[in-house]
């Protein structure tokens, strides 16, 4: 039975024309179409450093989008620039790396492009850039992308590939994406519509309006940063007069907790007018934000009709669970493949989830492949705790 969101229904993107992907060597995605892959994964695991030897000509790692990512039905040309850190055994010519880009559409890869080859040279970890260069090109929304890291050269030697930790191994892409940014624990919409008089002498002693110019704004409050992000880094958004997308989710089963309504989002370009932060002496940090909305919105998702639909692979869903007591982990399943954007326990929004790693005090950690939130051991959910999760 859906349950009244109550707040954290509205989620701010920062908008990337280039969206970037990292190459997340320690997250495990699985095997597909017999290739072992890796996380490929707009947002980074620092964690520690995971690398990947490769002797000889061949596939040094592989690495795959999490489900519905990029959730596009097109490839803008372009090109691709991959950077990542490699060294070489022994000095030698001929040690080369390139990158095969695979659409994956859930039972079969298929090969789109290849990277021009890039020569290694030094025996110390050294970073090297990559280029590719990729025609528009139609997919399907739920393709994942595939990238495979190869050994290009004709001498046989070890190469090594680093990722994570200090290691950033990351591919700048054609693809514009919406990265999640924040999102808040109560919040308000507001569009109006300025009218003007149109009275005649036809008018039978009635005014008489049209419309006129549209405006919206959005206000919400119990702000918190997401994917990275800071509260300092909102704030140099507003200095940099920097817009922003913003995505208004609706809970359409608020009506009757039917469970069948679905939801509608509200969404558009706002420019940041006000941020206001609150710190009380022994009291806890509030934080709100205006918005103004900087032309159209747009209305996506289900109306509030019997039977509903699925919306867009951009729409916000809210599970709860009530714990029995003793619980360390609690698994949505619906949530696979999906991103968790917040996360509250008896009504206390959880201040840091992270992607990887074990958790610790008030914090959980999310893996999207099993739609597992794990809690700290040393703080065990209660009897009767209440939790809300909210996942994009």
């Amino acid at each position: 039975m859906a349950s009244v969101i109550n707040g954290t229904n509205i989620v701010l993107y920062e908008y990337d024309s280039n969206a970037i992907y990292y190459f997340n060597g320690g997250t495990a995605q699985g095997t597909f179409d017999s290739i072992v892959c890796k996380e490929l994964s707009r947002s980074q695991v620092a964690g520690t450093s995971v690398d990947f030897n490769k002797t000889g000509a061949g596939t040094i790692a592989s690495f795959i989008t999490d489900a519905l990512d990029p959730g596009v039905t097109t490839i803008p040309a372009g090109t691709w620039t991959f950077s990542a850190y490699y060294s070489i055994l022994t000095a030698f010519a001929g040690a080369q790396v390139q990158y095969q880009l695979y659409k994956y559409n859930g039972s079969v890869a298929t090969l789109l492009f290849t990277s021009a080859a890039t020569t290694l040279t030094a025996l110390v970890k050294t970073l090297y850039s990559t280029a590719m260069t990729v025609t528009q090109t139609t997919i399907s929304a739920t393709d994942r992308l595939l990238i495979k890291v190869i050994y290009a050269g004709t001498t046989t030697n070890q190469i090594t590939l680093y990722t994570q930790s200090t290691n950033e191994a990351q591919v700048t892409t054609t693809i514009p994406l919406g990265t999640p940014m924040g999102a808040s624990t109560s919040c308000s919409f507001e569009a109006s519509t300025e009218q003007v008089e149109v009275t005649s002498q036809t008018s039978a002693w009635f005014r008489e309006f049209k419309n006129d110019i549209t405006s919206w704004t959005v206000n919400c409050d119990g702000f918190i940063a997401l994917s990275g992000y800071s509260y300092l880094a909102l704030m140099q958004k507003q200095l940099d007069r920097a817009s922003i997308d913003v995505r208004f989710s609706i809970d359409n089963d608020n009506a009757d907790a039917s469970d069948t309504y679905g939801y509608s989002i509200v969404s558009g370009t706002a420019n940041i007018t006000s941020i206001s932060l609150s710190a009380p002496v022994e009291g806890a940090s509030t934080y709100s934000l205006a918005l103004q909305g900087t032309g159209a919105y747009a209305i996506t998702g289900t109306q509030v009709i019997s039977g509903g639909s699925s919306v867009t692979v951009s729409s916000m869903n809210s599970y709860s669970y009530t714990a029995a007591g003793g619980e360390t982990t609690v698994t949505f399943v619906a949530a696979i493949g999906s991103t968790c954007i917040s996360v509250t326990r008896g009504g206390v929004e959880v201040r840091t989830i992270a992607t990887s790693g074990v958790p610790t005090d008030e914090n959980v950690s999310f893996n999207s492949a099993t739609g597992v939130i794990t809690f700290a051991t040393a703080r065990p959910l209660e009897s009767d705790e209440f939790i809300r999760a909210i996942f994009a």
